[in-house]
């Protein structure tokens, strides 16, 4: 994993949040970098993991019916623990610096912000990451950064990369740049074990 991914180890409790406008593909990105980790771990540990999961996944994802039982499956094939429920708001839950959270943000741009104003207090060490189709129009994409400004110190990733070709994404890319905003990783469409590279 590339050195602005790790995390300090500290008393802090260690948290991924992704957010993104509806099908944007925060979900598909989420379960690829765990899955990273996982491998990562693993190779770390001899091809052995911990009994417990050092990961969990948290989803307030109740934008459509789907997202929290998808979640959930996704976990269990992974065998990483999942919190899931409608109407549920991160403090409804405990977290624990022996663990690793990843956040999958609802589709809903209110319930997003209050997400994120939960886990930038300073109990957290959280990384943030925006996920923005590489085929979006840059006037959508300005409008959309608006939206987000609440976000402080994100990253992007550019997701369906697989739909673009370099051209597109190099304008993206440039337009990102022009703000200051990064870009962390880029990423196709498709299963969990498809491409998710990070810059």
């Amino acid at each position: 994993m590339r050195y602005y991914l790790l995390m300090k180890q500290d008393e802090k409790i260690r948290i991924y949040l992704f957010f993104g406008i509806p099908g944007s593909g925060k979900t598909n990105v989420l379960f690829k970098f765990l899955r990273q980790k996982i491998l990562e771990e693993k190779r770390q540990c001899n091809g052995k993991m911990t009994e417990r999961s050092p990961y969990e996944v948290i989803s307030f994802n109740d934008f459509n019916i789907c997202a929290g039982e998808m979640c959930r499956k996704i976990c269990r094939i992974m065998s990483v623990p999942c919190k899931t429920g409608i109407s549920k708001t991160p403090k409804d839950y405990s977290y624990s610096p022996a663990k690793t959270y990843f956040i999958n943000t609802s589709g809903k741009l209110g319930e997003q912000k209050t997400v994120y104003d939960f886990f930038s207090k300073s109990d957290f060490a959280a990384k943030y990451f925006l996920a923005i189709p590489a085929v979006i129009d840059l006037q959508i994409l300005n409008g959309i950064l608006e939206q987000y400004s609440f976000l402080k110190d994100f990253q992007i990733v550019l997701t369906f990369c697989d739909f673009a070709d370099d051209k597109k994404i190099n304008q993206v890319s440039k337009f990102l740049e022009s703000r200051k905003i990064k870009i962390a990783g880029l990423n196709t469409s498709g299963t969990i074990d498809g491409s998710l590279e990070f810059l």
